[in-house]
């Protein structure tokens, strides 16, 4: 079941989702898109307002991967997901219901739009990259290495001063940081360190979400996530009472923060 839980007040909705694992969450306009782990209708629609359940929507070739992500872009419509498995991404054209496969240089996770609306790959690897497409064409704008020590990047977006934010996580109990990029693709300043679940340390990062406004920054971290400044000061825990947030989705015009879970839910907090 796909159960959208609002924290500042009750159930709103349950849906089917046949027990598939939540791998993105975006909107555009007044539809709520939901990437599911499964081979065929792939991505449930639901109504922003009420949560009700519309047509699903299948993306022939998109492999089911806990690695895959999804966005979207309000100018062009269009709904973009990773496969990390095909190391393509699918763009789906919300008006035609076209589909087109974009190939990336290297195997692509999470997706995310910049302010000037190109769509930002983040692909994990020997070495990592920060690979930026025209949201359009699918064209390589620019490709940015990332300094060595980002090991396995889950995430990133772009804040409107030009630098990028990172989340990354080693497994071998390396570094669970998230960090402040320049165009270069070093390391300006940071957050986090070895592995923990102490305050002002990070256990698992996984993805990101920007508050266009203010520029802070939500980070979903295994059972938790917390909000950073622009220049990552720790600024707050969000809650602490979640079943491993996934993926993040901020609707800027409502205040509604979507926090996909590996468990198969929908978690809807107001703020």
């Amino acid at each position: 079941m796909c159960l959208f839980v609002c924290l500042a007040a009750a159930v709103v909705d349950k849906t089917s989702t046949d027990g598939s694992d939540v791998q993105g969450v975006t909107s555009v306009d007044d539809e709520l898109f939901v990437l599911l782990g499964q081979d065929v209708d792939q991505v449930a629609v639901y109504s922003v307002s009420d949560y009700k359940l519309q047509p699903r929507l299948s993306v022939p070739g998109l492999k089911p991967n806990y690695r895959n992500d999804m966005t979207s872009c309000v100018r062009y419509k269009c709904l973009y997901m990773s496969d990390f498995h095909n190391s393509c991404i699918h763009r789906y054209d919300l008006r035609s219901r076209a589909i087109i496969q974009w190939q990336v240089p290297g195997s692509p996770v999470g997706l995310s739009v910049t302010p000037s609306c190109n769509l930002l790959v983040t692909c994990p690897g020997e070495p990592s990259k920060l690979v930026e497409l025209s949201a359009d064409s699918g064209q390589c704008v620019r490709e940015i290495t990332l300094q060595s020590d980002i090991v396995n990047p889950c995430h990133s977006v772009q804040l409107t001063t030009g630098q990028y934010v990172v989340c990354h996580s080693d497994w071998k109990d390396g570094l669970h940081r998230v960090c402040l990029v320049g165009g270069d693709g070093k390391i300006t300043r940071s957050y986090g360190g070895p592995r923990s679940s102490d305050v002002r340390q990070l256990n698992y990062p996984r993805h990101l979400a920007v508050d266009k406004d203010s520029q802070c920054i939500f980070v979903a971290d295994n059972h938790r996530f917390l909000l950073l400044s622009p220049t990552l000061e720790f600024v707050s825990y969000i809650t602490e009472k979640l079943s491993g947030p996934h993926r993040l989705y901020l609707d800027q015009s409502t205040r509604r923060l979507f926090v996909g879970q590996f468990s198969g839910s929908v978690v809807v907090i107001h703020l």
